[in-house]
């Protein structure tokens, strides 16, 4: 099994799109818009270009403590 490689999630905002959709602090954001990335500024980078494309949420792909990795649309605010 690979190691998989992403951006750790250091905290989630309790009130926020994304803790509805069960993702927690020490999760781990391996791609956007199916878009790997490596870095904090890499999903900043993604994220920004998918709002100028007029997008009103953005596909992650996130894997758990446990190695796990599931597809989440995170509405965009």
């Amino acid at each position: 099994n690979a190691e998989v490689r992403g951006v750790v999630i250091s905290a989630v905002d309790p009130s926020s799109a994304a803790a509805e959709k069960g993702i927690a602090a020490g999760d781990l954001i391996v791609e956007v818009a199916q878009e790997e990335v490596q870095s904090p500024a890499d999903v900043a980078k993604t994220v920004e270009k998918q709002t100028s494309m007029g997008r009103k949420s953005v596909l992650l792909l996130v894997s758990n403590a446990g190695g796990d990795l599931r597809f989440v649309a995170v509405k965009m605010d």
